[in-house]
């Protein structure tokens, strides 16, 4: 605030004629800066009677675009400010809005993607799994990710496809979920992320193991190792592709001596996910 010149009055002086003006947008960004002037301050009233301003704000600047992608954006932004402000209902409605602008966008065969817009959609699918709304993320990031790969840009793929199974694996679809890091593993291989790719091929090798796929996890464990190799990757990766194609191969003793060296450098999440591929394949009888 200081380096602007102007106290705090001042400025909601300022944004309230931005405001009347029909400025929203300029109005909608003092007003959030000084929903986090107050905050620092800890002065909750204001914090949050500044967010509540900066939401209709951004919302009002939302309703008077023409550009998808764009309005996109702003009603985010205003789901952000309401959920700040404690106006969860409103926040609902601006999700509402994301959503509508999503199927708009989504059903027309001439929309011309770019970065912007596939950012939009990205931040949409965030917003909405915060929320809980699981299946509408993931068909956000899916789509998105899809979006990206069209264009070119395999990098922000590999994250949307990561993030659409990270959405199916909190729903307990695993099917999608490593159908989603599959996908994931190859943009980034495509792209030369090398040690993205190969977590990816990892996780999604143990998820088919878990399911008794073992020839599908053997060619995602051989694929890994490729990444590994390609990317010079000497980490606790090399050692995990290993073991994804020792146990998709059946040596489960071999597999455990690999295991046993890396264990703990894994959180639990991932520890259960192995130790639950080396019991599909001891109960397989493949062992």
């Amino acid at each position: 605030m200081a380096s602007e010149g102007r106290d705090p009055d001042a400025l909601a002086d300022l944004a309230e004629r931005a405001f009347r003006g029909g400025d929203y947008e300029v109005a909608a960004r003092i007003f959030h800066r000084l929903m986090v002037y107050y905050g620092i301050l800890n002065d909750e009233l204001n914090r949050r009677r500044f967010a509540l301003r900066a939401g209709e704000c951004y919302m009002l600047a939302a309703e008077g675009l023409n550009n998808p992608s764009r309005a996109m954006m702003l009603y985010f932004r205003a789901a952000l400010s309401f959920m700040d402000g404690g106006a969860s209902e409103r926040a609902y409605l601006c999700r509402l809005k994301i959503w509508d602008y999503y199927t708009l966008i989504a059903g027309k065969s001439d929309f011309r993607w770019d970065g912007e817009s596939i950012h939009a959609l990205k931040l949409a699918g965030d917003l909405l799994a915060d929320c809980g709304d699981l299946i509408k993320a993931a068909a956000i990031y899916h789509n998105a990710a899809e979006r990206a790969v069209d264009i070119g840009k395999y990098q922000l793929a590999g994250g949307l496809y990561r993030d659409a199974g990270d959405c199916y694996k909190r729903m307990d679809r695993v099917d999608l979920a490593l159908e989603s890091y599959l996908r994931a593993a190859e943009a980034y291989f495509r792209c030369r992320s090398h040690f993205e790719a190969a977590w990816n091929y990892c996780e999604a090798g143990f998820m088919l193991l878990h399911l008794n796929r073992f020839r599908e996890a053997l060619e995602a464990a051989e694929k890994a190792e490729l990444a590994c190799r390609e990317g010079q990757i000497e980490v606790f990766l090399k050692d995990l592709s290993r073991i994804c194609w020792l146990l998709s191969r059946g040596l489960v003793d071999d597999a455990k001596k690999y295991w046993d060296r890396i264990r703990g450098k894994l959180r639990g999440e991932y520890v259960r996910l192995i130790e639950s591929s080396f019991r599909a394949v001891r109960s397989s009888g493949s062992a």
